[in-house]
Parts: structure tokens; C-alpha cells; sequence
């Protein structure tokens, strides 16, 4: 079973164990609330995640295709006579304005805000399971990232 499954798995586990938890503590509405948080804030990370990673292909793309043209067609001098970097770098800001503007990621921004709209709408919001859910949503990626790569060196 590849780490996607067990990943998911997991992920899956960790939110029951604490949507029992809120549901002790606060009830439905808490649990409702918690269950948004988690897996809306999760979608977020998802969608950047996979808008970061599609950027990084294609700039490694084409950083491999100029490197084959410049050691073909350049000399050694002109490979050193480089711009001078200025303390603002134009390309970062377009970087990260491409990452923010991913179609993906603004449907789930999307969908976070008409999830929190429909619960003030309904006047179940609570906002201490809310935050728990985003809280433990960010620490359980993490922690799987974490073991994944720890478990990924080991080999």
C-alpha cells in the first residue's frame, strides 16, 4: 500500500479521533464546525500544494531545456557575466501572484468562506472547534510529511 492510502488513512483516523473529541465536548454543532475546519483548510493545502508542485515541473523544465541550449551555444565567459541581482526581484512577486491566482486554490478559498457563511447564516457557528479543526488539519499534513520523508531517508 503506497503512502498516498496510508496517508490517507491516517489523515482520515486523526480527524474521527478528534471529531469524537468535539462532539464530547461541544456536540453536533461543535463537531460540524471542527469537520469544516478540518477539511476545508485541508483542500486549501491540497490545492496549493498541487499548484506549487505543477509551477516547480515547468520551471524545471525549463531551466533543464535553457542549460542544454547554453552549454551548446554559449561560451564559458558569457556564462559568468551575469546580471547583477537588485534587492527586488520582479519574477518573485509574478511567482507568487501565479501561486495565489491557481484555479483550484481559489475554489477552495471558495468554498471555506460559503462553508463559514452558511454556518453564521444558521447560527451554529463555534468558532474554538472551527480553529481546532483547521489547527489539527495543519499539524496532521505536517506530521505526515515529516514521517514520510524521515521514512524516505531511512531507505
Amino acid at each position: 500500500m503506497g503512502c498516498k492510502y496510508r496517508c490517507l488513512i491516517i489523515l482520515l483516523a486523526i480527524n474521527a479521533i478528534f471529531g469524537i473529541g468535539t462532539a464530547i465536548l461541544w456536540g453536533t454543532n461543535g463537531t460540524i464546525n471542527f469537520e469544516i475546519g478540518f477539511f476545508s483548510f485541508l483542500l486549501v493545502i491540497y490545492s496549493t500544494y498541487l499548484s506549487l508542485q505543477k509551477k516547480l515541473k515547468k520551471e524545471l523544465k525549463e531551466t533543464e531545456i535553457e542549460l542544454e541550449i547554453s552549454s551548446d551555444n554559449r561560451s564559458q565567459e558569457e556564462m559568468e557575466q551575469k546580471k547583477p541581482k537588485t534587492r527586488f526581484n520582479f519574477s518573485t512577486l509574478l511567482l507568487g501572484m501565479q501561486l495565489s491566482m491557481g484555479i483550484l486554490r481559489i475554489f477552495a478559498y471558495v468554498i471555506l468562506v460559503l462553508a463559514i457563511t452558511i454556518l453564521m447564516g444558521k447560527n451554529i457557528f463555534i468558532v474554538i472547534p472551527y480553529i481546532l479543526g483547521i489547527i489539527i488539519s495543519l499539524m496532521s499534513v505536517v506530521g505526515l510529511k515529516y514521517l514520510s520523508d524521515k521514512h524516505q531517508n531511512s531507505l
